[in-house]
């Protein structure tokens, strides 16, 4: 049913806030994740009703659910605000450069961001990256103290504001000539921390029946691609970073497949820059962007 009153033009603050409650599921978690209050978003989300003249979410004990207004809206949202920001980059970049301070766990190397980050550099804007590889309290710290702009890692271990997240896959790697036997435990190269993609990879093997023995381990990605190329075992590797290594994929018969990474983007609480929204495109040319 369309509401009354339809007037002006969409503002980019509604829909980023729109796209929050889609993503969110809710005006309470929307509120805390925007830092604002609960009836602010609600008003928000009641005037961008009152100028598309549509209802947009159906309002129930579940949350908010998207209504078929709602969900053609979303795609719009997101090609304007992306637009917008991707604007304002190009036209700013004639100021001089545009600094962005990147943050992320070290098993993200694992999912070939380095194509991203090449493709994110080559666009035509001036642009100062930084990239700082450590540990996820020191990034939330970092990110929290406005000393970076943006963290990528697995969503389900960081608190902040969720600006896109992607589905990476995974494959097998290994050198050409590793014989890969059921009847044996296979050579495993693990990266050192835990994280929750690994786990499941172990449980997969598990659960198929497979047995394995971890003959390397490290924190660094750089040696863990060294060691598969050497032959000392196999990996779970993106196919993206198989390519370069010239490693080959493991399909041997029986071997399950190894589980998607889930990597979130996450901003800061300061304002976006507009190559936020250069970065999350250059992003999800490369990973499949997962639907909110």
């Amino acid at each position: 049913m369309a509401t009354q009153g339809a007037v002006g033009d969409l503002e980019f603050g509604l829909l980023r806030t729109f796209l929050a409650v889609v993503r969110l599921g809710s005006l309470g978690k929307t509120a805390a994740a925007c830092k604002m209050t609960q009836p602010a978003v609600s008003q928000q989300v009641i005037r961008l009703e009152r100028i598309v003249g549509q209802r947009l979410f159906a309002r129930g004990r579940s949350g908010m659910t998207l209504t078929r207004h709602g969900d053609l809206l979303v795609s719009y949202a997101h090609r304007a605000v992306k637009l917008n920001e991707e604007t304002l980059a190009r036209l700013g970049a004639e100021n001089g450069p545009e600094r962005i301070a990147l943050g992320m766990t070290g098993d993200v190397g694992f999912a070939g961001l380095m194509p991203a980050l090449k493709r994110f550099q080559s666009l035509p804007s001036k642009l100062d990256l930084k990239v700082v590889v450590g540990a996820l309290p020191r990034l939330e710290a970092l990110l929290n103290g406005g000393q970076l702009d943006l963290i990528i890692g697995d969503p389900d271990l960081i608190n902040g504001h969720l600006a896109a997240e992607y589905s990476v896959p995974l494959a097998w790697a290994a050198r050409e000539n590793l014989c890969i036997d059921k009847s044996r435990p296979v050579p495993l190269i693990l990266f050192e921390n835990p994280c929750a993609w690994q786990d499941e990879m172990l449980n997969c093997l598990r659960a198929a029946g497979w047995n394995w023995r971890v003959i390397f381990e490290s924190a660094c990605v750089e040696a863990i691609v060294a060691a598969v190329q050497s032959g000392l075992g196999m990996a779970a590797l993106s196919p993206a970073s198989m390519g370069d290594a010239r490693l080959v994929c493991v399909q041997t018969a029986g071997l399950p497949s190894p589980p998607k990474i889930r990597l979130g983007l996450f901003r800061s609480q300061a304002s976006p820059k507009p190559l936020h929204a250069m970065l999350e495109s250059a992003l999800a040319a490369v990973f499949s962007l997962k639907s909110q």
